[in-house]
């Protein structure tokens, strides 16, 4: 994902939603042009290193998402080792 939002090109991928708060999740969120940008640091963010820091380029929005609940990219399912 580095390397392909270092090329200037982006990638898709698709997670499950996670609300620590509540406890509740499992919804699918489909991301079809992401672009990663630069995470946050431990320090300040709790567990900043198990989360994906993102851009949804057709939104224009600064996302998140836990890298253990990502289920797919680019078309290719993924698998927690």
């Amino acid at each position: 994902m580095k390397e392909i939002s270092a090329r200037g090109d982006t990638f898709a991928f698709k997670f499950r939603k996670w609300n620590r708060q509540t406890e509740r999740g499992g919804d699918l969120v489909t991301v079809n042009a992401a672009k990663v940008r630069p995470k946050a640091n431990d320090e300040n963010v709790a567990n900043s290193s198990h989360k994906l820091y993102f851009v949804d380029v057709e939104t224009g929005r600064a996302r998140v998402c836990w890298q253990p609940l990502i289920v797919e990219f680019n078309g290719a399912r993924t698998v927690l080792n």
